[in-house]
């Protein structure tokens, strides 16, 4: 069985649960240079799980600034571990390219999982002397990943590393979600806001949504995150709304496994982004059979998951718009079955123990073997 490595940043469930999963197809161990909590202070305490001992933290990590990272503990593991494929989670934190020299010194073979390069403004970013520059560092590297369509167009073509880039996908833990109940007709319905309450996520005009249909819908219901620098705004909202009594901040999850019965108390989820490369969520939510209604600003695969009016509805970040595409499920019930089956087909493929299937395949094709 070959020894395989991932070196990323920090422990996350679904990648912890992924690697003692791919122990079925390789001898595997997931290294991260810091601590979930210690750069990261957005992720809830309840998102810190046992990492086993496949899983461990690198030693005497320096920061150079955000998610650069660099330690020399990364050649003492290797030398250790002596893995036949290294994959690294990005190009430019430093102590990678340690690795991916290692790995070409050794004859490995390494790979690189990278996600899409975007402006500020969400483009997607053109050539230029620094990608040239990584291109150059990084010239023999064995296999690019990336997450979506719009990505491989970019590495493949814009940056130049041609057969190398494949399609691959992140892990994402579903399986609890499978088992919930199809939403069926109500005389209210729950709805759902599961993003940080940050500016990109939008969660006033959320709570603007929500009020317009709870001025015809009296008893419906919101779940709403509790974290992000937006939580005093929303709760100033809320109250000027008169909504204390139908809102409700999801402040009570106390662990990871607890997250999947957040989406089956809801209905609809909403989520009027005015920007994101991607969110979880909206595969959480399709494998629960929630009703979906998001931003048309969202970005990548789970944007694209999404086809309005097919299995859910897709809008400009408005009011107005929200509130007439939440009114197809309402007055259409039925949708929530429809779509239900239309989507946990969709994202069935992306659950942990698919994933794990797909990247073993994936590295067999690759590389002959």
């Amino acid at each position: 069985m070959k020894k395989f490595v991932y070196i990323s940043i920090f422990p996350v469930p679904y990648n912890v649960k992924y690697c003692y999963l791919l122990q079925k197809y390789f001898d595997t161990e997931f290294w991260f240079y810091i601590d979930i909590f210690q750069k990261d202070s957005y992720r809830p305490e309840w998102w810190k799980v046992d990492i086993g001992d496949k899983c461990k933290i690198l030693k005497n990590v320096f920061f150079i600034n955000s998610r650069k990272f660099f330690t020399l503990n990364i050649i003492t593991e290797l030398n250790r571990f002596d893995p036949d494929i290294i994959m690294l989670g990005g190009f430019t934190i430093p102590s990678n390219y340690f690795a991916y020299l290692w790995g070409k010194r050794h004859n490995k073979k390494v790979i690189i999982f990278t996600e899409r390069v975007r402006t500020n403004k969400g483009e997607l970013k053109k050539n230029n002397l620094f990608r040239r520059f990584i291109k150059m560092l990084y010239r023999n590297i064995d296999m690019v990943i990336v997450p979506s369509e719009d990505t491989i167009a970019q590495f493949k073509d814009v940056f130049g590393y041609k057969e190398k880039v494949v399609l691959g996908n992140y892990p994402i833990d579903l399986e609890k979600y499978f088992a919930h109940n199809y939403r069926t007709k109500k005389d209210f319905y729950t709805y759902l806001f599961p993003n940080r309450l940050i500016e990109i996520y939008n969660p006033l005009l959320a709570i603007d949504i929500f009020y317009e249909i709870q001025k015809k819908y009296h008893d419906s219901k919101l779940l709403i995150n509790s974290e992000g620098n937006l939580l005093t705004k929303c709760k100033e909202l809320i109250k000027k709304y008169n909504l204390e009594n139908n809102v409700e901040f999801l402040s009570e999850i106390k662990s990871w496994e607890e997250l999947h019965l957040v989406y089956k108390r809801a209905d609809i989820m909403i989520l009027p982004a005015l920007f994101s490369n991607g969110n979880i969520s909206i595969s959480e939510a399709m494998a629960s059979g929630l009703g979906i209604v998001i931003s048309n600003k969202i970005m990548g695969r789970s944007g694209a998951f999404i086809t309005n009016g097919y299995n859910g509805f897709k809008c400009n970040p408005t009011k107005e718009e929200f509130v007439e595409c939440i009114e197809n499920y309402i007055k259409n019930p039925s949708l929530f079955v429809e779509h239900a089956n239309i989507n946990r087909l969709k994202v069935k493929p992306y659950s942990i123990e698919e994933t794990a299937v797909r990247f073993n395949d994936l590295v067999k094709n690759h590389f002959n073997n």
